[in-house]
């Protein structure tokens, strides 16, 4: 007997209230809000029976995957995933330095903000997650995992203790065959017993082959300065930074082959002291380095370098562009420039002025230049007196390079006061120096009470004799008393030699006059008429000078009868602007 088989079941139809909702619910219906009709819009909270804030969250996923597809056909987006990273990295770099407070913080993050694909981009980018600093002890354990094998910056901080960041040293310690930059505060890196603190000393033994830069920062605290125990056995290959506060290096301490910058500070009252023949030595291993500073660090010459007869020992580094040495005895800083090659340099250099057993001045500069000397060939030099702080600044171009020579009277010395030894200490100047082929020439008297003594005509012709090629002389003063200094130089310049006749700077055709308060018009109009009539006239006289301060009328003045024995003559003497170097020390 057959059995009926019952009907298949038909899916129910909505009611008519749930297909009113379905119908809210779409795309086209919620794009046009004035056609909402959704329960309790802008109401109190209501229930949910159908699901509806289930199917807007759905709607918001599809939304903004659109918005991820309309991101796509953004112009950026045409750049490839490899130059959006290499441009996510340079802003890295130019993000943050290693000594900033927000360093290692991942403060660039930002980035991964902007839409899913830079996100996407950033996260798998190992180059962004490469700083590391124990003052954001979380952000550091991560970037470590994020950066797979990409080289490593790491900075420990000054604040740093067992306690707060021994987890993230020894989570860093397996990885320092992939540091790079490395950055130590200098109390975390010896102790009172003259040892390396548990917390880095790991960090410091640890074999780093990829270590390029070696930091040591300083802080304010009290401490004497040490010597910088063997980084990596002393075994650092690609080493090309090496900044060193408080401390200064040794033989074994690294390795110099490929290091470019090298930089020794000591502190104002525990001078580092290194031997002459040390940091001669240091150099010679160093054959591609570029920048030498020093920083209240002085050499001393303890002992004969070489045998009695034998030659100096001389290092050739032809690659050194800067050297940067203060607070050393002239005397050893002569002995250590006349060791080196260095013909494409630049030289500032800050020493203790002394004087020879032959009453000749040392300020720095070795008493025989060498051919390719980086102070040979100058082309323009001022020399400014520092009177009221003992000192003297000697500064110019030298070739294509300049220089900066700054020399201070030490307390006690017995060489008197620098207004004293001024006119002497010129003299010194002029015959250590190449100026055959001088153009250019400022002296420079600063505010003081004594007048400069020792500015003798000789003295004038002696040094003025030795720039045959001159051809503009500035002269600036600005001492209260008044010491003849102007008229001094007139006369050398317009005495004709006893032998030849002839006058000195025969080139020379400008000169430019600040605040000389002995200057007289007749002097200068007898100056320039003997130049003229020896065949070397001037072309311009410049003068500032208080004789003119309340003159309503310059025609009422002498200018008139000037102008009839050089060319041009006026009131306006030029800014004399002063040698700039980099400042290695804002950074440092």
């Amino acid at each position: 007997m057959a059995t009926l088989s019952a009907p298949a079941s038909t899916p129910a139809l909505p009611r008519a209230d749930e297909q009113q909702n379905l119908a809210r619910l779409t795309l086209s219906h919620l794009l046009n809000p004035s056609l909402w009709d959704l329960p309790e819009w802008n109401g109190p909270h209501t229930e949910d029976p159908h699901n509806i804030a289930e199917k807007i969250d759905s709607l918001d996923l599809s939304v903004a995957l659109l918005k991820r597809y309309r991101n796509s056909l953004r112009p950026i987006h045409r750049l490839s995933a490899d130059i959006l990273a290499l441009i996510f990295v340079e802003l890295l770099e130019d993000h943050d330095h290693p000594l900033s407070s927000t360093f290692g913080s991942c403060s660039w993050t930002y980035l991964a903000h902007v839409c899913h694909r830079w996100r996407i981009i950033a996260l798998g980018c190992s180059h962004l997650w490469t700083q590391l600093s124990t003052h954001y002890p979380e952000a550091a354990l991560t970037c470590l995992e994020r950066s797979v094998d990409a080289p490593l910056t790491f900075v420990i901080d000054s604040r740093a203790t067992v306690d707060s960041s021994k987890e993230v040293v020894d989570r860093v310690l397996p990885h320092m065959s992939r540091m790079r930059h490395l950055y130590i505060p200098w109390t975390h890196l010896h102790d009172d017993n003259g040892n390396v603190p548990q917390l880095v000393s790991g960090l410091i033994d640890a074999s780093a082959p990829q270590l390029e830069t070696f930091y040591i920062y300083r802080l304010r605290e009290d401490g004497k300065c040490f010597a910088l125990p063997a980084i990596s056995g002393g075994r650092t290959p690609r080493l090309t930074t090496l900044k060193l506060s408080y401390s200064y290096p040794r033989m074994d301490s690294a390795s110099y082959t490929n290091l470019k910058e090298l930089y020794i500070r000591g502190r104002k009252r525990d001078l580092i002291t290194m031997e002459l023949s040390r940091i001669l030595e240091i150099l010679e291993a160093c054959p591609i380095l570029e920048v030498f500073v020093t920083v209240k660090a002085r050499f001393i010459a303890n002992e004969p370098l070489e045998e009695e007869g034998q030659p100096s020992r001389q290092i050739r580094l032809d690659h050194l562009r800067r050297i940067d040495i203060s607070r050393c005895a002239a005397s050893v800083v002569s002995d250590l420039l006349g060791r080196l090659i260095i013909p494409n340099c630049q030289l500032r250099m800050s020493v203790w002025l002394e004087r020879r057993s032959d009453f000749r001045f040392l300020f720095g500069v070795p008493e025989v230049l060498s051919v390719g000397h980086p102070l040979r060939d100058l082309r323009r030099l001022q020399v400014s007196y520092r009177s009221s702080s003992g000192g003297v600044v000697i500064e110019g171009i030298a070739g294509a390079h300049p220089f900066q020579i700054i020399a201070t009277i030490i307390n006690g010395s017995d060489l008197s006061d620098m207004p004293t030894v001024s006119g002497p200490l010129l003299l010194s100047i002029a015959k250590t120096l190449d100026t055959g082929l001088l153009e250019e020439f400022i002296i420079e008297e600063t505010s003081y009470y004594h007048p400069h003594i020792g500015f003798s005509k000789e003295v004038w012709t002696q040094v003025l004799a030795r720039m045959p090629l001159l051809r503009t002389l500035h002269i600036r003063l600005q001492s209260i008393t008044d010491s003849g200094f102007c008229r001094v130089i007139l006369s050398a310049l317009s005495t004709p030699d006893a032998v030849t006749g002839k006058v000195l700077c025969p080139l020379l055709e400008t000169i430019t006059l600040m605040d000389d308060k002995t200057w007289s018009s007749l002097q200068w109009y007898r100056f320039a008429q003997t130049r003229k009539a020896q065949g070397h006239p001037l072309k311009r006289l410049s003068l500032c000078l208080p004789h003119y301060e309340n003159v309503e009328d310059m025609a009422e003045t002498d200018l008139a009868e000037l102008r009839e024995v050089v060319e041009n003559v006026d009131l306006d003497p030029p800014e004399t602007p002063h040698v700039e170097f980099p400042n290695a020390l804002t950074s440092w």
